[in-house]
């Protein structure tokens, strides 16, 4: 606007030649902190290139078959170079007729060390009508730091997630309570992860078959010489 002023005087020259240059160092602070190095290898990346942030825990899921049996494993890893407690929630996202899909819910509960990268791993029983096709899941998540984050040593954000491990948020919880006290709608659902099922898996699971819990890489190992995944 200040360049459409016919008669310019010193605060209208200050806006034209000022304004620009706030732009730029904004434009430039934002690049540098996009495109900030990793002080430590981002190896969640190497199995997804999407993955959910949950306050610096983050992780994504893959669901194969091993030996004719479902599982999903939740890579994780955190941003930070104190040890945290991450727990995931999964359930089955509803479908068109507000039905879900017959997989129970799964909940995570993972002990990450600094900086940590791994999986955590349970076998899922899947009904043969499910094999072989798309589900979309429902994904909620919490993490503590027991001493604190500490420093930060992976920038790469990923997909913030908002919902707990009940599936709710307490921001939106807030929002829509501010919209329906001003005769607003607000519409919202939990994020979701669709994953393709495997063919040909088991549809119950053996009892003696339980979670697993792997670190891959902590804080302090030497990095791999090839991608871990």
């Amino acid at each position: 606007m200040s360049w459409t002023s016919d008669s310019p005087n010193a605060t209208t020259w200050g806006f034209r030649i000022g304004s620009p240059l706030v732009a730029a160092l904004a434009l430039a602070l934002i690049l540098m902190l996009q495109f900030r190095r990793d002080l430590e290898p981002d190896y969640l990346r190497t199995v997804s290139r999407t993955y959910f942030n949950r306050d610096g825990f983050c992780f994504s899921f893959v669901v194969r078959a091993v030996e004719g049996i479902a599982v999903m494993d939740a890579y994780f890893q955190s941003q930070y170079d104190r040890p945290s407690i991450g727990r995931i929630a999964v359930r089955p996202a509803r479908g068109f007729w507000m039905t879900r899909a017959k997989i129970d819910a799964i909940t995570f509960e993972i002990e990450c060390p600094p900086a940590g990268f791994g999986f955590a791993r349970v076998a899922v029983p899947i009904p043969e009508k499910l094999q072989g096709k798309r589900q979309s899941f429902q994904v909620g998540a919490s993490v503590r730091y027991p001493e604190g984050k500490g420093r930060r040593v992976r920038f790469r954000d990923g997909v913030f997630l908002r919902s707990n491990t009940t599936f709710s948020d307490s921001f939106t919880t807030a929002v829509m309570i501010a919209g329906a006290a001003t005769g607003s709608i607000v519409l919202s659902k939990p994020a979701t992860a669709r994953v393709h099922l495997p063919h040909d898996v088991r549809e119950e699971i053996p009892s003696d078959i339980g979670p697993k819990r792997s670190v891959l890489w902590k804080l302090g190992d030497p990095p791999f010489e090839q991608p871990p995944c």
